[in-house]
């Protein structure tokens, strides 16, 4: 398995690179998350996520990768061992692609643009 195929479109990246020596990469053409290992140089798991993936965010103290979709689905995954576990799927607010973890309080941010006619700044604990 490579992560060159262009209709599978790579787009978010998240490296994990002091735990695990591994990349996550969100493929926005078929909703795929993919974990690229980098001491053996291949792509080894695949999971589901939001429809057009767009920014990735781990939160290195629990082993929480959120992945943020455009189409507004967040997905929360497990990736503490060798395979990926899907935690959790839900739609914390319309437009909800970008997210960032504070690795100190495990809190989760998602910046909204239009929620009543206001942003808002989702902020979410963790499962």
């Amino acid at each position: 398995m490579t992560l060159s195929s262009s209709r599978d479109g790579a787009h978010g990246v998240q490296v994990d690179v002091a735990a695990k020596r591994r990349v996550f990469v969100a493929c926005e053409g078929n909703a795929k998350l993919v974990r690229f290992d980098l001491d053996v140089k291949r792509a080894s798991v695949v999971a589901d996520v939001g429809d057009t993936p767009d920014v990735l965010a781990l939160d290195p103290g629990l082993h929480r990768l959120y992945v943020a979709a455009e189409s507004g689905v967040v997905s929360i995954f497990d990736v503490g061992d060798e395979t990926i576990r899907k935690l959790a799927q839900a739609s914390p607010g319309p437009d909800a692609h970008s997210v960032i973890v504070d690795p100190a309080t495990h809190l989760v941010y998602l910046p909204l643009t239009n929620v009543g006619g206001h942003p808002v700044l989702r902020e979410l604990a963790p499962i």
